[in-house]
């Protein structure tokens, strides 16, 4: 019909998303305000008028408390979607007024299908690059938009990189060999200008693939988060105690708490790497 065809063509004044800026880590009260003032006009074309709020998780409470009042006594015809990554964020008072849908993560095939119907253009990635995709579908957490984005952009670089990073270093303390490589290990870390963020999101990706490690001595068949191949996992895993693997993840989180508090990040990557040796 022509709305579905207004829809898909993001065309339609009935469907309507709310973003942040591209340069604000948060959604403010502005929003709200455009919600608020554009919520009085009637649908062009169907019965409902839709709001899709995209990474909700990062409204600000401000923001927020000015929604709850809009999601209290809204028109009969307005719906409200609110996308996000966790529930943690939105306050209760929100929550208890919207049901929660969880969606549930395609597997690796399920992605692969789907992105070779409707995205041509990747297409001959996934059948060049098979491996590589995999690392961008475990990067990407099994995100659809995720693995586009990167499928599509030069962050794919970046995030490839970033996992080479980290396996190499889950092999060297397998191998007792961070010492000997502690000099190029601590330059990959700390070789780019936006290290603060990007070691950060290195720091998880390490807590991750430790979890990968965990998961693996505790159960059969675990689900991988980080590695690609469950048996190279498995054979990694043999070098590690629980109790090192909980050591190592801990000191990786307290390295990552010390960068949100602003401190010093080389000395913080030298901290973490130290005791690992």
């Amino acid at each position: 019909c022509d709305s579905c065809k207004k829809i898909a063509d993001d065309n339609s004044a009935d469907v309507i998303f709310i973003s942040r800026e591209k340069d604000r880590a948060t959604l403010g009260v502005e929003a709200v305000r455009f919600i608020k003032e554009s919520i009085t006009f009637y649908p062009n074309d169907g019965e409902y008028k839709v709001y899709i709020i995209e990474d909700a998780h990062t409204m600000t409470v401000q923001a927020q408390n000015a929604l709850l009042l809009t999601l209290e006594e809204p028109p009969k015809y307005a719906v409200f979607i609110l996308l996000c990554e966790n529930t943690e964020s939105i306050l209760e008072t929100i929550r208890s007024r919207a049901p929660i849908l969880r969606m549930k993560t395609p597997s690796e095939d399920e992605a692969i299908d789907f992105i070779k119907q409707n995205h041509p253009s990747a297409r001959s990635f996934i059948n060049n690059s098979p491996e590589e995709f995999k690392q961008i579908y475990l990067a990407a957490n099994g995100s659809m938009g995720r693995i586009l984005e990167l499928v599509s952009s030069g962050e794919k670089k970046q995030v490839l990189q970033s996992r080479e990073l980290t396996q190499k270093l889950i092999e060297a303390i397998a191998n007792g060999t961070v010492a000997r490589d502690f000099a190029e290990i601590s330059t990959m870390f700390t070789q780019k200008r936006d290290e603060r963020e990007r070691v950060i999101s290195q720091l998880l990706e390490i807590q991750s693939a430790l979890r990968d490690l965990v998961a693996i001595k505790k159960a059969d068949n675990a689900k991988m988060m980080f590695f690609t191949s469950s048996d190279h996992a498995e054979e990694l895993s043999y070098s590690f105690s629980l109790q090192r693997l909980s050591d190592i993840m801990q000191n990786a989180e307290k390295a990552r708490i010390a960068l949100l508090r602003n401190a010093n990040v080389k000395l913080t990557v030298m901290n973490f790497l130290g005791a690992l040796i």
